[in-house]
């Protein structure tokens, strides 16, 4: 008798991610915080992140929006910071990694792995 694979689902996105300067806080309800952070944070920042990117006080600078995750693929769409326009982010969450590339009026980013910054801070990305 053949077993039949199952695919397991992808884990919700709850965890705070960057790629240079671009950084992403995702809930697992769908929500998706976005802010451009300089100099580039590193992972000893998450915990300062963590403090910032927060859904219930959302600081200037910060862009809220709503992900969609089917599958392994992710999306949505946020605002730019340099022009008022709307930006697509497109892109997979695969066995923990996450890939995201960002198309907007005349320009895009190619897809990048993101780095996740908060592993070792445990609840805190839940707030």
């Amino acid at each position: 008798m053949a077993r039949r694979r199952q695919r397991r689902k992808a884990p919700p996105l709850n965890a705070i991610f960057a790629a240079d300067t671009q950084v992403f806080r995702f809930y697992p309800d769908g929500t998706v915080l976005d802010v451009l952070v300089r100099p580039a944070p590193q992972p000893s920042s998450a915990e300062t992140l963590a403090g910032w990117l927060r859904r219930d006080n959302v600081i200037p600078g910060v862009h809220v929006a709503r992900y969609v995750l089917e599958g392994e693929q992710v999306t949505f769409t946020t605002r730019g910071r340099y022009r008022d326009e709307e930006i697509t982010v497109r892109g997979t969450w695969v066995r923990g990694v996450l890939t995201l590339g960002q198309v907007g009026r005349g320009w895009e980013i190619p897809p990048r792995r993101f780095q996740r910054f908060d592993q070792r801070l445990g609840r805190v990305c839940d707030q």
